[in-house]
């Protein structure tokens, strides 16, 4: 942000307070917020926050708020001097954080200005985070690359998934864990023509191009009669439900369909569409964040086989 933006601090004796400043700050101008809470500080500064704006206008915020809190509820409330931002590289500050992701003990997931960290007997894919979505990061994305690690652990395995699809491949970061997992090919696409340049980079970049095709097309372009032993899908439910139909015929007779992107409250819905089409969930892998409770169902045709179950996710 550098000299164009500064901050000031506020201080109050209640979450609900707090809230109520923030809400006047942005009204008055204010671009940003940082919530501070310390129990260790007097009772009537214990809901703090940083309010961040433009150098012009944080004086007059502040103005605005040392009005509001006194004629507020909230007469003890703090707000304390503006004061400058230290300088930060912004270029390199958003890489923070980003390092390898170990999925198993053969798959780890690592962006390209991280060293890499495997050992022996592991396999890495290099993602560059970009305007793609599936860096790894994500619970659904990590629920499906251990799906992926999981169906392709062994030789059985390997020798039942031969081929795999990638239903909004995003970065490509699934079909090419596929490939370098074991699978003999993968194809992947997205509506998205950006994405799928994403992904063919990544593919070159991991050396894993001549195993694995992407395109730009929707899942109907893809010829009916084709069919895939493997087929994940990480997509929301709104984007999964309209196209569940053509997910379906492309799995093969004794295939597995990965589905992520969805909460435990997606499952009942998902479900009832896909047994519309003969698809029954066989087990779930669970996953839970800030957001909720993350799930991947494997999805296998009615008859199949297969053990009805649950995992927990680390």
């Amino acid at each position: 942000m550098g000299d164009e933006y500064r901050r000031f601090r506020i201080a109050s004796s209640t979450e609900n307070e707090r809230e109520w400043l923030l809400a006047e700050a942005f009204e008055a101008g204010a671009e940003g917020a940082e919530e501070l809470d310390d129990h260790a500080a007097p009772a009537d500064a214990r809901f703090g926050a940083w309010v961040y704006a433009r150098a012009e206008q944080i004086e007059a915020i502040r103005v605005v708020l040392i009005g509001v809190a006194r004629g507020g509820s909230d007469a003890g409330a703090r707000i304390g001097p503006g004061e400058s931002l230290a300088p930060v590289d912004w270029s390199e500050e958003w890489k923070r954080g980003l390092g390898p992701i170990v999925i198993s003990p053969r798959l780890v997931v690592r962006p390209p200005f991280s060293p890499p960290t495997t050992v022996a007997g592991q396999r890495e894919i290099v993602i560059d985070p970009g305007q793609a979505f599936g860096t790894g990061t994500h619970a659904s994305t990590q629920l499906c690359l251990e799906w992926i690690d999981l169906l392709l652990a062994d030789e059985p395995g390997r020798a039942r998934y031969t081929q795999m699809l990638d239903v909004g491949t995003g970065s490509g970061i699934l079909a090419l864990a596929a490939v370098s997992l074991g699978a003999e090919s993968a194809f992947g696409f997205d509506l998205d023509p950006i994405a799928i340049e994403a992904a063919v980079e990544a593919a070159q970049g991991n050396r894993l191009a001549e195993a694995v095709r992407f395109a730009c097309m929707p899942i109907e372009a893809i010829d009916a009669g084709l069919s895939f032993p493997l087929i994940v899908a990480n997509l929301l439910k709104r984007e999964l439900l309209p196209i569940a139909g053509e997910i379906a015929k492309r799995v093969s007779s004794d295939g597995s369909l990965i589905l992520a992107g969805l909460l435990e409250e997606d499952a009942r819905e998902v479900a009832a569409r896909f047994a519309s089409f003969d698809m029954v969930e066989l087990e779930r892998r669970v996953r839970e964040d800030s957001v909720g409770r993350w799930i991947a169902p494997r999805y296998g045709h009615r008859g199949a086989g297969g053990a009805s179950r649950t995992s927990q996710s680390a």
